[in-house]
C-alpha cells in the first residue's frame, strides 16, 4: 500500500512568505522604481499571510490543555526568542556603533522599553503581536464566539488611532487576519475556493494593489488593506497548492524555508545588517549592476545563514534548538 503524501503547501506558502520578508528588509538608497513597488505590492499580504496561517493551525488544532499551560507555551516559544534577541541586538548595536553604520541605532534605555515596544529588532513586532493574539484566541474559539471575534477583529481593523504601545496599533491590524485564517480551517467551502480560484487571488490582488496606490489615505484604504491581505494570502496560498503538487528541487526547496520560516525571521536582520554596513564601504549601489550583485548577496545569505546558523550552533542545545525554530 502506497503511504499518503503529507501535504505541503502551508509550509510552501510559508517559504515564499519568508522569502518575501527578506527581501522587504532590504531596500538601500538608490533602489530601482520597480524593486520598491514589487515591496510594497507585497507589503499588502506578506506579514497577513503568516497571520492567517497561524489561525488555520490553531482553529484545526486538537490538542487539549488549560488556558494558562497554553499561555505559558506562547510565551516561551514567541517571548524567549523577543527578550533574548532584543537584549542581544541592543548590546551589539551600542558596541558597533563607534565603527560601523548601524541601522536604528538604539540606547541603553532600550533595554526596559523592550517591554512595550519591539525598540532593539523592528522586526520583532511579528513575535509580539502574535503572542498578543494567542492570548485572546482561546477564548473565542468555542461555538459561535467566533462570530463575536470576527466583530471584533473587523472593528479594531478600523481604529487608525491605535497607540503604538504594546504594539497594539499592529495588533488591530493583524488580528483579522488570524481570524480569517480561523474560518478557513472551519469552513470547508471557504478552503476550497481558496485552492480552486488561484487567477481570481492574483487578479484581486494586483488590481486592489493599483486601485490603493491611486486612492488617499482613509476609510477606504484601510478596507482595501484588509481585503488586500486576505486575497494576497488566498493567491500565496493557492499558488503554493500548485508548487506542492510537484515533488521537485523547487517544491523541496520552498518547504525547507517554511519549516525553517521562523528561524529565518529571527536571525536574518541580524546577518543582513552586518553585510550591509560592510558593503556600504565597498560599493556605493549607484548602479543597477552593484545593485543586483549586493541584493543578490545579502537577501541570499539572509535566507541560508539562519538555516545554517540554527544546525550548526542552536540545534546543538536542547532549549535554543526548541525556541529558535
Amino acid at each position: 500500500m502506497t503511504e499518503k503524501r503529507r501535504d505541503i503547501t502551508f509550509d510552501i506558502a510559508k517559504g515564499i512568505g519568508i522569502i518575501l520578508v527578506v527581501i522587504g528588509h532590504y531596500i538601500p538608497a538608490g533602489a530601482p522604481g520597480w524593486y520598491v513597488e514589487f515591496i510594497e505590492f507585497f507589503y499588502h499580504f506578506h506579514m497577513p499571510l503568516f497571520f492567517l496561517i497561524a489561525g488555520f493551525f490553531y482553529e484545526r488544532s486538537t490538542r487539549q490543555e488549560s488556558y494558562r499551560a497554553f499561555v505559558w507555551g506562547k510565551f516561551q516559544r514567541l517571548m524567549f526568542p523577543y527578550f533574548i534577541l532584543s537584549w542581544a541586538i541592543i548590546g551589539t548595536k551600542i558596541g558597533l556603533s563607534n565603527y560601523l553604520q548601524v541601522d536604528h541605532p538604539v540606547t541603553l534605555d532600550a533595554l526596559y522599553r523592550i517591554f512595550y515596544l519591539p525598540e532593539a529588532g523592528l522586526f520583532l513586532w511579528f513575535v509580539y503581536v502574535l503572542f498578543l493574539v494567542f492570548c485572546i484566541a482561546p477564548i473565542f474559539k468555542p461555538g459561535k464566539r467566533l462570530i463575536l471575534f470576527s466583530i471584533m477583529a473587523l472593528g479594531l481593523a478600523f481604529w487608525y488611532s491605535a497607540p503604538d504601545y504594546c504594539c497594539l496599533g499592529l495588533f488591530c491590524r493583524n488580528l483579522i487576519f488570524f481570524v480569517a485564517g480561523m474560518w478557513v480551517a472551519r469552513e470547508s467551502w471557504l478552503e476550497r475556493q481558496m485552492y480552486r480560484l488561484p487567477w481570481l487571488w492574483v487578479v484581486l490582488t494586483v488590481v486592489l494593489s493599483i486601485v490603493y496606490v491611486r486612492l488617499p489615505h482613509g476609510f477606504i484604504t484601510l478596507a482595501l488593506s484588509v481585503i488586500l491581505g486576505v486575497t494576497g494570502s488566498f493567491m500565496v496560498l493557492s499558488i503554493s497548492r500548485g508548487i506542492a503538487f510537484f515533488d521537485n528541487l523547487f517544491s523541496r526547496a520552498l518547504n525547507r524555508l517554511g519549516i525553517m520560516s521562523m528561524t529565518i525571521y529571527l536571525f536574518h536582520t541580524w546577518i543582513m545588517g552586518g553585510e550591509k554596513a560592510i558593503l556600504t564601504q565597498i560599493l556605493t549601489g549607484e548602479n543597477i549592476i552593484e545593485f543586483t550583485l549586493s541584493a543578490l548577496f545579502i537577501i541570499g545569505t539572509g535566507i541560508v545563514f539562519p538555516i545554517w546558523l540554527y544546525r550548526w550552533v542552536w540545534s546543538k542545545n536542547r532549549f535554543t534548538a526548541r525556541i529558535f525554530k
